[in-house]
């Protein structure tokens, strides 16, 4: 699902394009069965600010920092992901956005939108847990040398 981005000629609206309102990358986040953390950069690319709240399917495994965001029209927010060691089990963070209406707090954002009965556009970042081996960058000094 996405927002329709409006342009404002003289006398009328003519809508351009799909506008996806908010990029995560990377798209999905690697975390070892020990545990570990990662960061996702999150775009808003419209030209209004945006609220966002995360939501995690397992919170016991999962810190995210921060939670409620509010991210400038064209900027960029870091969000901060910790996974606690555990055993392997695939999850994933919701990443619920509107745009900013006369408020400056995300998070008033978010349920004065909603108490117009309005739905929250998403997006979902899988949270998978790999292998060791699949993080191992490569040793130089083991390269074959022909």
């Amino acid at each position: 699902k996405s927002f329709i981005a409006e342009v404002k000629t003289e006398g009328s609206t003519v809508i351009t394009k799909e506008d996806k309102r908010l990029s995560v990358d990377p798209e999905e986040g690697h975390f070892l069965e020990a545990g570990g953390k990662q960061d996702f950069m999150l775009v808003n690319t419209t030209y209004t600010p945006i609220a966002v709240k995360i939501k995690c399917s397992n919170n016991a495994q999962y810190k995210v920092m921060p939670v409620y965001l509010a991210i400038d029209k064209g900027q960029i927010s870091t969000l901060t992901v910790t996974r606690a060691s555990g055993p392997a089990k695939n999850d994933k963070l919701v990443a619920a956005y509107c745009p900013m209406e006369g408020v400056k707090d995300p998070k008033e954002a978010i349920a004065k939108y909603e108490s117009k009965g309005k739905k929250c556009q998403i997006i979902r970042i899988m949270l998978k847990v790999v292998n060791a081996e699949d993080f191992a960058v490569p040793d130089p000094s083991r390269e074959a040398v022909s």
